[in-house]
């Protein structure tokens, strides 16, 4: 959505500037009037960036499950790590994808885009993210991120990490489905690590449903020089309800999600080359 008003926008301008000052149909007045269109793309961007970032500003303290901050959001996350990035997402298993908010979603950890893609996916959804606490610290990432509910954590298992999670647990059940990686760190690649089955507290304090997401490939998307689109795949598994894992232990149920997602992976490794 965001660019085709760029594009159009962008269009519109180059014509009034066209027609003010009088382009010819040679090859400078072509090239004149291409020049004139990229000029005008970036300045549509810069406008479209800096209105974004004062929404952000004004409405961070506002409703954190407001659908039209989630939207606009998701759109500019989209148009950034989509559009220009030149990625091609490719999502399977949609028919899984819940039908209310109570749930947490818990996935593999590749690269530090993958909630973006996520959120894209899960995009009718008001989702926020257990996140690493030096994201706060960083200049409208934090703003984003306290803007959709996203909750601090720190690497330790201190008080601080607990007091996280209650956070989070108070926010799934107040209607705000909540993601976490359990691997808790960036694996750069398709293999998976040890799930930590303290993440798992989370849906099972809060009585949530629990959605298992696959991720494949997503670290290809930042090397450089790519002038290749990259593919990325996004395999949504089953619901596990939360009268199924009832009564399971945390280590139990990060086994059973883990196995959930390791299979995903190799069925993609069979038919999808790796990066």
């Amino acid at each position: 959505m965001l660019i085709i008003f760029q594009l159009l926008a962008s269009f519109v301008l180059t014509v009034l500037f066209g027609i003010k000052i009088g382009v010819d149909f040679s090859v400078i007045g072509v090239l004149s009037v291409l020049g004139i269109f990229i000029v005008n793309f970036i300045i549509v961007f810069i406008v479209i960036f800096i209105l974004y970032v004062i929404f952000i500003y004004t409405t961070e303290k506002a409703s954190k499950t407001n659908k039209i901050k989630h939207y606009l959001i998701n759109s500019l996350g989209e148009y950034i790590f989509v559009m220009m990035f030149r990625v091609k997402m490719i999502v399977t298993g949609k028919e899984n994808l819940p039908k209310d908010n109570n749930f947490v979603i818990y996935m593999n950890h590749i690269e530090y885009t993958d909630p973006i893609y996520v959120k894209i996916v899960y995009h009718k959804y008001p989702v926020a993210y257990v996140a690493k606490e030096p994201l706060f610290k960083t200049v409208l990432i934090k703003n984003v991120l306290r803007s959709i509910g996203c909750v601090s954590i720190t690497k330790d298992a201190d008080r601080s990490a607990m007091k996280s999670i209650i956070e989070s647990i108070n926010i799934v059940k107040s209607g705000q489905p909540m993601g976490i990686f359990p691997e808790g760190k960036r694996t750069y690649s398709n293999a998976l690590i040890e799930f930590k089955p303290g993440a798992f507290k989370l849906a099972m304090k809060a009585n949530a449903d629990i959605s298992p997401v696959c991720l494949y490939n997503m670290h290809g998307l930042l090397k450089k020089y790519r002038l290749r689109t990259h593919k990325i795949y996004i395999h949504i598994l089953p619901i596990i309800p939360y009268k199924e894992y009832q009564g399971m232990d945390s280590q139990s149920l990060a086994e059973q999600v883990k196995t959930l997602i390791n299979d995903q992976l190799i069925e993609y490794k069979k038919r999808i080359p790796e990066n």
